[in-house]
């Protein structure tokens, strides 16, 4: 199973070439030897590309993608009322795929498809707050990385429709 994850990662920057495979005496064992040549390593794609500018002409929306430099407090602020329209406008292929975490509103439209946990998760809380559950499964490492450089804007009021379930820690009835 490792040399799976090994051979996909050394897919772009090696060439692995099977050279033989020997038996070694009457008794049954072999010995497989490969030749690997390791060669230039080509860069990954810019991990950034999911926040390119979009037209906004073409969304219909003044907000583009903002500055890593600018401060979430400095983002232009985005009324509820127009992140919850961008529900109904996506589903007439005008709108964008606007979510929000913590009061930030981030652009998911171009991040949709190569999102790992898949695009029906995203697309489940457009135009809606999504902290809680994004939280749940995301670091503020994955945040910074990922999430900053889709910032369009910051907003009050966006709501969640789930309610976040409680947690329990410790053992069961040591709440007494």
């Amino acid at each position: 199973m490792s040399w799976l994850a090994l051979r996909s990662r050394l897919q772009e920057s090696a060439t692995v070439t099977p050279v033989s495979t020997e038996v070694a005496n009457h008794k049954g064992s072999t010995e497989h030897v490969e030749h690997v040549e390791h060669v230039k390593h080509i860069a990954p794609p810019n991990r950034f590309q999911h926040a390119q500018k979009f037209d906004n002409k073409l969304s219909g929306s003044k907000f583009s993608f903002q500055d890593l430099s600018i401060a979430e407090d400095a983002l232009p602020f985005i009324p509820p009322t127009v992140v919850k329209d961008q529900r109904s406008l996506l589903s007439q292929g005008q709108g964008r795929a606007w979510t929000v975490v913590n009061n930030i509103v981030y652009d998911c439209t171009d991040f949709i498809q190569q999102h790992p946990g898949g695009d029906t998760v995203i697309r489940s809380f457009v135009g809606e707050d999504c902290s809680w559950q994004f939280w749940r499964f995301h670091s503020k490492e994955i945040m910074d990385q990922w999430g900053r450089p889709l910032r369009v804007g910051r907003t009050e009021g966006a709501e969640n429709r789930f309610s976040e379930p409680p947690r329990f820690f410790g053992r069961r009835g040591s709440h007494k």
